[in-house]
């Protein structure tokens, strides 16, 4: 059996890219970082994406299903991705990302997606340079988005009574001081 959560990982990427890809300027890129031997995009304004914290929100969830036998547990966990800005438009872009993703514009967006993703806040664009392979400084805006990202692990397997004997007895008859 492998139980995995939803979403997952790669979903909450997606759903914050196309949430990006929407906002940004045609022609930025946008990817997740940390891949290995991948060059940088072609483009000169691009944005990766770098998760940074899985964290719990609240209690656990449980919700059972008695005729499947199963039960599903879901976590509301807080999600914060750095955003590496890069390029000649990078100061515009960070400022349009944290502009919008602070925005009702980005609680609708994420609504909309049915990615299960809700935005909570994204910190001041902070400048960071930042060196490339040909020992270059080129511009790098970094902004923090922090989401929630509901997840469930469903399917886990639950035993049910089908039946119980309920039997009443008198407790003091039975247990005297």
């Amino acid at each position: 059996m492998s139980l995995v959560p939803t979403p997952t990982q790669s979903g909450v990427l997606t759903a914050l890219r196309a949430f990006l890809v929407s906002i940004l300027p045609t022609g930025v890129e946008v990817i997740q970082a940390q891949d290995n031997r991948v060059p940088e995009p072609k483009g000169d304004d691009f944005v990766t994406m770098t998760p940074l914290i899985l964290g719990r929100l609240s209690t656990n969830v449980h919700t059972y299903d008695v005729a499947g036998g199963t039960q599903s547990i879901l976590q509301p966990t807080r999600v914060a991705i750095q955003l590496d800005v890069h390029g000649p438009n990078s100061a515009d872009n960070a400022q349009t990302i944290s502009t919008l993703f602070r925005d009702d514009y980005a609680a609708r967006f994420f609504a909309a997606s049915g990615a299960n993703v809700a935005p909570f806040f994204a910190d001041d664009p902070k400048q960071m340079p930042f060196t490339n392979e040909q020992q270059q400084v080129e511009s790098r805006w970094v902004v923090d988005a922090v989401m929630q990202a509901n997840q469930a692990i469903v399917g886990i397997p639950q035993q049910f009574a089908d039946h119980l004997d309920v039997s009443v007895f008198d407790v003091q008859a039975t247990y005297p001081l």
